[in-house]
């Protein structure tokens, strides 16, 4: 998740919630930093999802919560 507080940009790991803040409002540079520190950033439908470089891509974690949740029906 991308969320904008006091004019900077934060990052939020759409997996486990880790926030990443580049401290700057100039999205290239954020985006920048999100890169050099190891997150990912997927587009999925209309949405962007982030992973932190603990998590990883955050569209597998939600393609492996999908299939957890069918294979329990």
């Amino acid at each position: 998740m991308l969320d904008r507080q006091r004019g900077k940009i934060i990052f939020e790991c759409n997996v486990c919630g880790q926030s990443l803040e580049p401290d700057t409002a100039d999205f290239n540079e954020a985006k920048r930093t999100l890169d050099d520190n190891g997150w990912r950033a997927r587009k999925i439908g209309s949405d962007w999802l982030h992973g932190c470089d603990k998590c990883g891509d955050p569209a597998a974690e939600r393609a492996i919560s999908s299939r957890s949740a069918r294979s329990l029906l």
